[in-house]
């Protein structure tokens, strides 16, 4: 008999808990993650560092590009005059250019990547920051970035409080 009673207490007290955890009702909102990035002030002085990096590269592979140029031409005006020994050791030459000229504009491409990354990854934590902060305050369960929402129901638009949080208007 008390196996059946404890049996019976249990058996309440766990639909209790599951009564009261179904009262509790998800909260979902979302956001324009990429919208509040983008108006950063942050996010243009690293752009305008970037561009600035990027600059200097074009300018560094454009000598370099003038150089191999030259040589080309140089070696296409007097290939005629080399002996064969001559020209195969000017074009290895060139072709150790281009080779140069190929792996530092792939480097100056990694090296503008690795650069925005730097610069951003502080703005990023700082608006992720915000979010949490905003939907902590406001009871959320879970934001989602409109981007990656292609239908939502019952959710709540949070950008402008996340704005706000960040002095942005």
């Amino acid at each position: 008999m008390k196996k059946i009673i404890l049996t019976i207490v249990v058996v309440l007290a766990a639909g209790l808990f599951c009564t009261e955890l179904n009262a509790q009702k998800a909260k979902f909102g979302h956001v324009d993650y990429a919208g509040i990035i983008e108006i950063m002030p942050e996010t243009d002085s690293a752009q305008v560092e970037v561009k600035q990096l990027k600059a200097d590269l074009e300018a560094e592979a454009g000598v370099m590009q003038q150089e191999f140029q030259a040589k080309y031409e140089e070696f296409s005006q007097k290939q005629a005059t080399y002996s064969p020994a001559v020209a195969q050791v000017k074009q290895k030459e060139l072709e150790d250019m281009y080779q140069r000229l190929q792996a530092f504009a792939e480097g100056a491409q990694s090296q503008i990547q690795a650069k925005q990354v730097e610069l951003l990854k502080p703005v990023q934590d700082k608006v992720l920051n915000a979010i949490k902060e905003v939907a902590k305050a406001d009871n959320f369960t879970y934001i989602f970035d409109v981007t990656t929402v292609a239908y939502g129901w019952d959710t709540t638009d949070i950008t402008d409080k996340v704005k706000a949080k960040l002095g942005l208007k």
